[in-house]
């Protein structure tokens, strides 16, 4: 039976105490439904992600009580995911006084997850879905379970979790001091302190694969009480690098009593140093927040070390009404990168998708964080950056845009660039790269010298690639698709926000960065002259490039792969064309060359994915286009010259295989149909 309880009455105002909210509790067992009926066509308390938009019901997202299983009583929610994920997507709002930020919250649910499948579920920081996430719970179809936000970007704690039978999932919440701790069966696996501190709904949604079932929901609230003078430290950004790096603390600070404050200071200790800032000029009225952004660094040692913030002498009256909040400890991880080893990121990335902005900004935030260890690649697909090359090569490794790869592991979000970079940075590598480089007019001659640090013995390859910054153009295929504009937020280096930016941004306002201009001899590299090398000994390939004068030549890096047996990137090198100048080149016996990018045998195909039309441009004659399935069937054929739009509204959603055939042509192009 579903059950409600309001316990106080909000903003209740008694001499000097302040309460905030309103206490609830909720509990829902789906024994008051029907087998069959949509939960949120059905209840009052529950929504859909759709209906939030669109209220009329029937909702294509709602979900299905069920008496098949269930943990209490009859019934219980099931979810499976169809396709890609959903289409089923249930929210249930926290009661009207959300988002929470400042109290007590606790939530609880059962689960039970298909043997081999998996669930998931996450917490709304807004009342608006889809604006902030602040808790993703990923449940693998493995048994591991992980909790985190910024899309796998912060992973506070990870676990276990038992399958094909029921468990419980508790967190409990103590906003006012930010620390978050998950209970699995009553087992605590830990506690954190959540970089997205506020809560505002549930919402249940199957991913790829994923079959579970929900029972016995229940939340409750309980508001806290102010003093009359408190400033808070209510967060500090997590610190993470590498031994010798700088990193400058964000601490944010919290009005949590009855007293407007006009000052404080604060000081961040850490490694038997601190550092303070002084505030003043203020006028933060209460539950108003400021975030300090130290001007001085801390210097990061190894190992995980405690980084201690604590705000004093608030408006000038020395310690605050409560002392018990003025401080926040933090751990900082530092780890110690081997010597030599630089980590390569490729992302697969177009202006045609509007999530790829997100696959920049990881790169963009990865390049600020750990510049000199870390070289990331954008692989351009579908608009006029592409190297159709490195493209096709890239293609079989992803399964969508945007997609990435750190050392040609597993494809992951761009987001998980960071945790990927941390574990392969400590790996020592077999071979450190040295580029060398000769210039002459648009003829750039590199040789990659490896100095072998551990005897190998197998296929090892060396691949050769050209990467420019700050790559400008001014026709509409320069624009970039931004699916993030007037929705979640998504933080650039330089402060902008694509949520601010159009949902077209003008080519005059892009600057892309990172761009594959070519690889050589192709993505799979080189094979070296010999299958062994002992500690110490040298092998040197040679590669050579032809330049398209568009290029800006002072951006250009030069980026050499070392690619074990294994086809992973052992170790990789980074440097202008100067630097590679500055240490010579040496001739080889053979050379591997790498074709530019807009030469005419790079034929595009725009835009890719594509749904009713593609554009095929820098076709150099006219030619046959088939186009096959993936099971090798001839599906379309047609007659094109350059710049051709070719109508595929025909074609089924999935992967394609597009060959141009002509008397001086024989090209192959991958396409994908959603």
């Amino acid at each position: 039976m579903k059950k409600i309880f309001t316990l106080s009455t909000a903003l209740l105002l008694v001499g000097s105490v302040f309460s905030q909210g309103t206490s609830v509790t909720f509990c829902d067992d789906f024994d008051s439904y029907q087998n069959g009926d949509p939960i949120a066509a059905t209840s009052s308390d529950w929504e859909t992600w759709g209906s939030i938009t669109s209220p009329t019901p029937p909702y294509v997202d709602d979900a299905d009580v069920t008496n098949i299983l269930s943990n209490s009583g009859d019934f219980s929610l099931y979810f499976e995911a169809v396709g890609a994920g959903g289409p089923q997507d249930v929210v249930l709002p926290f009661g009207s006084g959300t988002p929470y930020t400042i109290g007590d919250f606790e939530f609880s649910a059962n689960f039970f997850v298909n043997q081999g499948t998996g669930a998931y579920f996450n917490f709304q920081a807004e009342n608006t879905p889809g604006t902030t996430w602040s808790l993703d719970v990923q449940m693998d179809a493995t048994g591991n379970i992980s909790f985190q936000n910024g899309g796998g970007a912060t992973i506070f704690l990870t676990s276990t979790y038992p399958m094909n039978t029921w468990f419980e999932i508790k967190t409990v919440v103590d906003l006012t001091n930010n620390n978050w701790e998950i209970f699995i069966d009553n087992q605590s696996q830990g506690s954190f302190t959540n970089t997205v501190n506020k809560i505002a709904s549930l919402d249940l949604y199957p991913i790829t694969g994923h079959q579970f079932y929900v029972d016995d929901v229940c939340y409750s609230y309980t508001p806290v009480f102010l003093e009359n003078l408190n400033a808070q430290v209510s967060s500090v950004t997590p610190i993470t690098g590498l031994t010798g790096q700088t990193r400058n603390p964000s601490v944010e600070i919290r009005n949590l009593g009855l007293t407007n404050v006009t000052s404080f200071d604060v000081d961040f200790e850490y490694n038997g140093n601190t550092i303070t800032e002084n505030i003043s000029g203020l006028n933060m009225v209460t539950l108003d927040v400021y975030q300090v952004n130290f001007n001085n660094s801390i210097s990061l040692i190894a190992g995980t070390n405690p980084g201690i913030a604590t705000v004093y002498n608030v408006n000038g009256l020395g310690q605050d009404d409560e002392p018990l909040d003025d401080q926040m400890t933090i751990n900082i991880a530092s780890i110690t990168p081997a010597a030599g080893k630089v980590v390569i990121g490729e992302e697969a990335t177009g202006t045609w998708c509007g999530w790829c902005p997100r696959g920049a900004v990881a790169l963009n935030w990865m390049d600020h964080d750990y510049e000199g260890y870390w070289q990331g690649i954008a692989v351009h697909n579908g608009d006029p950056m592409t190297d159709a090359d490195y493209d096709n090569g890239m293609a079989p490794y992803i399964g969508g845009y945007p997609s990435g790869m750190v050392d040609r592991g597993q494809e992951i979000d761009p987001g998980a660039f960071k945790n990927d970079f941390l574990q392969r940075i400590i790996i020592e590598p077999n071979g450190v790269i040295t580029n060398g480089a000769a210039l002459n007019g648009d003829t750039l001659k590199v040789n990659l010298n490896v100095n072998f640090q551990n005897s190998v013995s197998g296929n090892y390859k060396l691949a050769c690639v050209l990467v420019e910054d700050s790559v400008t153009g001014t026709t509409p295929q320069y624009y970039q698709s931004n699916s993030y504009s007037g929705g979640s937020s998504l933080i650039d280096v330089d402060g902008s926000d694509w949520a601010n930016k159009p949902s077209n941004v003008p080519a005059s306002q892009m600057v892309y960065r990172h761009v594959a201009r070519g690889i050589a001899p192709n993505f799979n590299g080189s094979p070296l002259a010999n299958t062994s090398y002992n500690s110490g000994d040298t092998e040197t390939l040679c590669f050579e490039f032809t330049l398209d004068p568009s290029w800006d030549l002072s951006k250009i890096h030069i980026v050499g792969m070392l690619i074990d047996n294994g086809n992973m990137i052992d170790n990789a090198s980074s440097s202008s064309i100067g630097d590679a100048e500055n240490l010579g080149y040496t001739a080889c016996a053979t050379t591997s060359t790498g074709l530019e990018l807009n030469g005419p045998d790079k034929i595009n195909i725009y835009p890719n994915p594509a749904t009713d039309n593609i554009y095929i441009s820098n076709l150099f004659e006219k030619s046959i286009i088939k186009i096959y399935d993936i099971q090798g069937k001839l599906v379309l054929e047609n007659k094109i010259s350059n710049k051709e739009y070719v109508n595929i509204s025909t074609l089924a959603k999935g992967i394609y295989q597009v060959k141009f055939e002509g008397n001086n042509l024989n090209e192959t192009r991958k396409l994908i149909v959603e």
